[in-house]
């Protein structure tokens, strides 16, 4: 490839991949949003109808783990193109489903495919760019993730009130075709067919991902946790038995001497405790905004835009801040910064202004943001391109899990609290159910300062 065409690839190649992720992004939080409109369009239980969220999430927890494999063997630019046109056919029918069973089989479908988009594109970009680039390429991937779960709910209550319910789903088609042009053209296409799948260890270790997943989506949903206790448990242990198996098989899928690497090994346990807090953000704001203040889901999503604004404010920062600090300072004063904004959180109630509430979000926005990119950035650093594939792969699926995981111990802090609590006002359930959250995100700053300070 010529140098033309390399500087081309690495103007374009972040901005294809960030499409493709807001585009899965937007979908999932605009179809959570509208869950109850298509409950009563399909003449559903509501407990029925929201297995369209569960059956997308399962379908993702099944087919991230093998996306870093299929890389390896047949290049990122085959799969991107391949998951962008399972994406492109399952948003088309869940468009012109007419039938609640239709719906939910093409979520799955669509599942599959937004399932390899954030691994791969991320895949892609750690192979086009050198490390000291690397910050800004992701910054460029991560926004669209912030920006997803906040424009969602606007998106899905405009669409559904104006427009359609399909719309939700048929807007990605035109996306994904122009996706598909530009991925063939510019994405990295390195391959080692001598690449070997371990067909069983991919089996064990998606099963138990899905069954974890499954097990945390119910926990925020029910108040009875003995299921989900017993499905979680039989994850883990799914999940222990493939760890077993990857000690003694020659090509698992996940090596286990990638957790060697000390920047590796370090930056997934502190994604997996940092994202506690930041996958409780997008359930705990809305949820707050409407008990408190009686806000639609519609509106809560617009009050909720300084989130957004913030993390796009923050990208040009990261990097110069990393640059100046070194990974490991850097994350822990951001991660203690972070913890600090959610317990801020305790200071609203239901007299609270809007311009307070504006500024506490525009300041989680703007380090949520940095945090996001610092993290995976310095998770996948060191990686040699061999292990870049599986590491990246990897890092997906801990993202997906931990930010499940926010949800569920939101749900159950908060849950537990007003049994504790039980004649207080619906502030103080918030109030301590944000400080626990704060504790809880500290504890990461601690874990990133054994990353190594190296810089960009």
């Amino acid at each position: 490839m010529s140098d033309i065409n390399i500087d081309k690839q690495r103007k374009l190649l972040p901005i294809v991949a960030a499409i493709a992720f807001f585009m899965a992004s937007l979908d999932t939080t605009s179809v959570n949003t509208i869950i109850p409109y298509l409950s009563g369009v399909f003449h559903a239980p509501l407990a029925v109808t929201k297995n369209i969220i569960i059956y997308y999430m399962i379908a993702n927890a099944i087919f991230i783990p093998l996306t870093g494999v299929l890389c390896q063997k047949y290049s990122c630019r085959i799969v991107f193109c391949i998951a962008l046109c399972i994406f492109t056919l399952g948003s088309f029918l869940c468009g012109i489903s007419h039938t609640l069973n239709q719906l939910l089989a093409a979520r799955i479908i669509q599942g599959i495919g937004g399932a390899m988009m954030l691994p791969v594109g991320r895949l892609a970009i750690i192979q086009t760019f050198p490390k000291k680039e690397l910050v800004k390429a992701l910054s460029l991937v991560t926004i669209p993730g912030l920006m997803g779960p906040l424009i969602g709910p606007i998106a899905g209550g405009m669409i559904a009130t104006y427009l359609d319910w399909s719309m939700i789903f048929l807007i990605n088609v035109p996306f994904g075709l122009v996706g598909i042009y530009f991925a063939l053209h510019y994405f990295p296409r390195q391959s080692d067919k001598a690449v070997r799948i371990d067909r069983w260890g991919y089996i064990i270790f998606a099963a138990a991902i899905a069954l974890i997943t499954y097990a945390l989506s119910l926990y925020s949903e029910t108040q009875n946790y003995t299921p989900p206790t017993i499905i979680f448990c039989i994850g883990l242990c799914l999940l222990a038995l493939y760890w077993v198996r990857s000690l003694y098989h020659d090509y698992p899928l996940f090596s286990p001497t990638l957790f060697k690497i000390k920047s590796f090994s370090i930056g997934i346990l502190g994604n997996l405790v940092a994202r506690l807090g930041c996958g409780a953000v997008p359930f705990m704001i809305p949820l707050m905004l409407q008990r408190l203040m009686g806000l639609s889901p519609v509106a809560c999503g617009v009050a909720m835009l300084p989130l957004a604004f913030a993390a796009m404010i923050a990208k040009p920062f990261v990097s110069h801040s990393i640059k100046f600090m070194g990974y490991r300072n850097f994350l822990f004063i951001n991660t203690i910064l972070l913890s600090a904004s959610y317990m801020s959180y305790c200071f609203v109630n239901d007299h609270s202004s809007w311009t307070f509430i504006a500024a506490l979000m525009f300041i989680t926005g703007f380090i949520n943001s940095m945090q996001f990119t610092a993290m995976n950035t310095s998770t996948v650093l060191d990686l040699s391109a061999k292990r870049q594939p599986a590491g990246s792969c990897l890092l997906s699926t801990v993202m997906q899990v931990s930010m499940a995981a926010g949800v569920a111990v939101s749900a159950i802090l908060l849950t537990l609290d007003e049994k504790i609590h039980l004649h207080a006002v619906p502030a103080t359930h918030f109030h301590y159910t944000w400080f626990y959250l704060g504790c809880i995100t500290v504890i990461s700053a601690f874990i990133f300062m054994f990353m190594p300070n190296k810089r960009v």
